[in-house]
C-alpha cells in the first residue's frame, strides 16, 4: 500500500501542497519557491524521499542533506490520516541512511517549541534538545 522513492521536482506542486496544509509546519517563501526546491534536490539527489500509496498520492515527505560533515533534516510530514502507521519513521530512517553513507555522523533539526507532535516523534526516534545553543539566522534577500 504504501511506497517510498526519492523526492524529484516533478514532485513540487503534490509536495508543497503537503507542506501549506500541515500544522506545525513553517515555510519561507523563498527557502520552498521551485527553484530553491530544484536546487536543493539538485545537490542532496539521494536524501529526500517521499512516501505514496500505491505510487500515487503522495502522503509523506523528508528533505535532507549536508554540508560535508553535518547533516540536516528539513520537512518531515505525514498526512495527518496516514500517521501511526510507521511512515515517517520509515522516511527518517531511509534520510538517516543516506546521509550515513555519505559520511555523515551528526544530523541537525529545528522544531517549533509548539509543535508537540513533531517534538514527541523526534525524542521517541533517538534525538536530543540540546539547551547549549542559541539558533540564529538572517535574512540576506529580500
Amino acid at each position: 500500500m504504501y511506497k517510498f522513492r526519492r523526492m524529484s521536482i516533478s514532485d513540487y506542486n503534490e509536495v508543497i501542497n503537503l507542506w501549506k496544509n500541515t500544522d506545525g509546519i513553517g515555510l519561507s517563501g523563498n527557502d520552498e519557491s521551485k527553484k530553491s526546491i530544484k536546487k536543493f534536490l539538485r545537490h542532496n539527489p539521494k536524501t529526500c524521499f517521499v512516501a505514496t500509496i500505491d505510487d500515487e498520492e503522495i502522503i509523506g515527505t523528508i528533505m535532507a542533506g549536508d554540508d560535508g560533515r553535518r547533516g540536516n533534516i528539513y520537512h518531515l510530514m505525514v498526512k495527518h490520516e496516514h500517521r501511526k502507521n510507521g511512515i515517517g519513521k520509515d522516511l527518517l530512517e531511509r534520510a538517516e541512511k543516506a546521509l550515513k553513507k555519505d559520511g555523515v555522523r551528526k544530523i541537525f533539526l529545528v522544531v517549533f517549541k509548539s509543535n508537540e507532535v513533531g517534538n514527541k516523534f523526534w525524542k521517541k526516534n533517538g534525538y536530543d534538545l540540546r539547551d547549549d545553543l542559541n539558533y540564529l539566522n538572517k535574512v540576506i534577500d529580500d
